[in-house]
């Protein structure tokens, strides 16, 4: 009996000592919410994607390494070293459970976008171009996104694009050099696509748009592109705009001030690629500014009216760009953390 009572004691034991092992090995908060920003580096997202992490929207932790690298698109030469251009990296999570699609701008020239998938953000497959807009006459495709539609059950994928051709007239402003308007295609499995259509057409150039559900309503976020080649501010210009509608696929309206250019530094323009996430009452809508002083900031809202920038209050590592915020489980960023 003696032996038996030993042997339980020390399984006990056993059991506990593992338990400490674990919990000495977590490296983020015991909470369930971790966020995961998704981003490039400059030039040209040289070092393939890069990811930041937090538990509070205000202080990011880079994760070290080498996340993805891509082996398609146009490729470019930094000194002696070669890769494949890979700007405005976005991650979104699958609703189904499916791991994680990774999209990407390829080239600034190109008709088509960069994709891959995850299931932990560590191996990765299925890396393809996706040539969306391979019959239109499309001087290029930027900064795509994703959004899942629940009702639908599907994938919207959305970028801007200036045509060749007069489809949209040219902006007066000769500051303004391309034409731009966000395009989208709609996929279930990321093998088949819809024919492209129009999502958003303010009607002049715009760019990085980037769709928020809150509540009853869709909130497109965008730059408003005019004036995109001017040495000196314009009001209203290169900054963040919102767009309402009651459906992810427009029409898109309310066109709102700008949300941006209050930020730190010298400058109140040339802000884009804004992405946004809701935090209980409050919406975050990260943004890059890419003045004469660089950084990466946000403003914060809870109407959606009113907003404040919050930058000088973020600490993000130097050099952060165009990207996307997403919660993941803490295991994920914990697995991350220690694979190398």
């Amino acid at each position: 009996m003696k032996r038996v009572l030993l042997i339980r004691i020390l399984v006990l034991l056993f059991i506990l000592s593992l338990a400490c092992v674990n919990s000495k090995e977590s490296n983020t908060s015991s909470d369930d919410k971790v966020y995961l920003h998704s981003n490039f580096r400059e030039p040209n997202g040289i070092g393939g994607l890069k990811l930041e992490y937090s538990t509070d929207l205000y202080n990011w932790q880079e994760i070290p390494g080498v996340i993805f690298e891509p082996s398609v698109g146009t490729e470019i030469k930094n000194q002696d070293h070669s890769f494949k251009i890979m700007r405005d990296a976005f991650v979104a999570p699958d609703p189904q459970n499916a791991g994680f699609h990774l999209i990407w701008t390829s080239g600034w020239d190109r008709k088509d976008i960069g994709y891959a998938h995850s299931t932990d953000l560590i191996h990765w497959t299925d890396e393809k171009l996706i040539p969306v807009m391979k019959e239109k006459p499309a001087e290029n495709c930027w900064a795509p996104k994703l959004f899942y539609d629940n009702q639908q059950s599907q994938w919207i994928v959305y970028w801007s694009t200036t045509l060749s051709d007069n489809t949209f007239p040219r902006d007066d402003d000769p500051t303004t050099t391309r034409n731009h308007r966000i395009w989208y295609v709609t996929t279930r499995d990321f093998q088949s696509f819809s024919e492209p259509q129009v999502l958003f057409n303010p009607g002049h150039s715009c760019i990085d748009a980037f769709i928020l559900k809150s509540d009853d309503k869709y909130c497109l976020f965008f730059k408003d592109e005019r004036g995109n080649d001017a040495v000196d501010y314009h009001p209203g210009f290169q900054n963040i705009r919102m767009a309402e509608s009651i459906s992810p696929y427009g029409p898109y309206t309310n066109i709102s001030e700008t949300i941006t250019g209050k930020g730190p530094g010298p400058g109140n323009w040339q802000n884009e690629g804004p992405c946004a996430i809701q935090k209980s009452d409050s919406v975050f809508v990260y943004y890059d500014h890419h003045g004469s002083q660089p950084y990466y900031g946000a403003v914060v809202s809870t109407d959606l009216k009113n907003w404040q920038d919050i930058s000088e209050k973020l600490n993000f590592p130097k050099g952060a760009k165009h990207g996307h915020v997403f919660i993941v489980d803490p295991n994920i960023v914990d697995n991350l953390l220690n694979r190398i």
